[in-house]
């Protein structure tokens, strides 16, 4: 037998290959970390799935980290907003939902996830901060 009718050509599998329908940008502080890779884990691998997460940062270092990639989404796509407990911690909660605001406005094509904030536990329940 001849060793080359043998071998599988590397580029049978290519018809193969997997095309993602819909992509999932998940754009966050310290709460989103393995948020992405969770989801990649349960989804089907039809997903794109991409994070931007950085810690201590406010609502308009979130959103702006992330601005182009948003603006490559389409209509199906998804975008998760999941941030703003660093601008409640800091009693910025108003300029938070101002950047909000503004990223919803510019961005209607997407369909948007606003995750709330975590309560903080180390306060006591009635505090401004946790209202």
């Amino acid at each position: 037998m001849n060793y080359y009718k043998l071998r599988r050509s590397p580029f049978l599998n290519a018809s193969k290959t997997k095309q993602t329908n819909q992509q999932i940008v998940i754009v966050g502080d310290s709460h989103t970390r393995n948020s992405a890779a969770e989801l990649k884990h349960c989804l089907d691998p039809t997903f794109a799935i991409s994070s931007f997460v950085q810690p201590c940062a406010g609502m308009k270092d979130n959103i702006n980290s992330a601005r182009e990639d948003i603006k490559k989404l389409k209509h199906d796509d998804v975008a998760v907003i999941w941030g703003g407990s660093n601008d409640i911690g800091k009693n910025n909660s108003k300029e938070a939902l101002k950047h909000l605001c503004y990223f919803m406005k510019n961005n209607q094509k997407v369909k948007t996830i606003i995750m709330t904030a975590p309560p903080r536990f180390d306060l006591l329940p009635t505090s401004c901060v946790n209202n």
